[in-house]
Parts: structure tokens; sequence; C-alpha cells
């Protein structure tokens, strides 16, 4: 068989492939994706709720014991705010440094050691606060309450805590919670 007589054939099959694929799925073939990021979304949002199996974990360590209670009100899940004597961490992730007991005035606001506004925090939850209404807006069985859970030291000043929870405030978050080791009684 010669080359053109075989190149023709090839050329035949190719076609022929072509016509019986048209012909099955029309001559465009479109890809449906509503379904498609439905699914997606779906799982995205159960993900979100289930990642972790216990909304409070806190590693104890030098730089942070957490107070003794006998409180019988249960861990509900929340951001979690955690302040230790060298940083403040918003769900993990360092946002700030803690020096002496107090925040440097170049992270409050107009950089004022009296502010009561940490910046960095204040960022960090306002973010945090934009999702989870984005997120309530897309479903309706998830709702944003403004509750924080905050992880601090035992020891920690007054004074760094009524920034850490005034800084919250102005982010929409209004209802607190500290984290306590449960003792008997």
């Amino acid at each position: 068989m010669s080359y053109d007589k075989l190149a023709e054939k090839q050329e035949y099959k190719k076609q022929l492939k072509k016509a019986l694929r048209d012909a099955e799925f029309g001559s465009e073939a479109e890809l449906k994706m509503t379904s498609l990021m439905d699914i997606f979304v779906n799982v995205l949002i159960y993900l979100l709720m289930n990642y972790s199996t216990s909304p409070v974990d806190v590693q104890q360590s030098e730089d942070r014991k957490l107070p003794k209670s006998t409180t019988k009100i249960a861990v509900k899940d929340a951001i979690t705010i955690g302040v230790t004597k060298k940083m403040i961490l918003v769900n993990k992730k360092r946002v700030c440094e803690v020096q002496d007991g107090s925040v440097d005035a170049s992270y409050k606001k107009d950089k004022k050691a009296d502010s009561y506004v940490i910046m960095p925090l204040f960022k960090a939850l306002k973010d945090a606060a934009n999702k989870a209404k984005k997120l309530s807006r897309r479903n309706s069985s998830i709702k944003f309450k403004g509750e924080v859970m905050i992880v601090a030291d035992r020891n920690m000043p007054f004074r760094l805590l009524a920034e850490v929870m005034y800084t919250a405030g102005q982010a929409e978050y209004g209802k607190y919670r500290f984290a306590v080791i449960r003792s008997g009684g």
C-alpha cells in the first residue's frame, strides 16, 4: 500500500470519528458548571464547620498558663485570640508582638501609646468578621455571632486584656469567652 493511500485512509478515519462525536454530542459540547460549583461550596462549608475536633486547642507553656475555674459552661466554637507574654495571635496566626505586658505604640491606632485599638489585631478580626458574614449570607444555617474566645496567660496585665477586648469590640466581636482550666468543684 502506498504512502498516499495510507494517509487518505487515516484522514478518512479521523473524519469519521469527528462525525460520530458530533452526532453523539452535538456540534457544541457544553460543560454545566452550576451543579459542580454547588457541590464544591457544600464541601467547603462542611470542611470549614468541621475542621477542628475541639473548638479550643490550647497548649500551655511558660509564656501562657491559663487560670483555673470550676465553670460548667461548655466550650463553643469561636474565633480564638491567643495572648502570650511575647505575642498576640488570631486563630494561631501571629498578629503582633507583646513586650513587658504591653503592645508597642507603633501597633496602636494613630501610633499613640494610650490608644486602646491594636491595629494588626483589629485588621485580623475585621477580616475574619467579613468572611464569616459573607459565609452566613451564602448559607442561612451559619450565623455570625460576634463571639471570640480569649486564651490568655493568667498573669496578663489588665490594660492589655482591656485593649484586646476593646479592639475585638471595634471589629464587631462583642461577646467574649475566656479559656480556663477546669478544676474540681
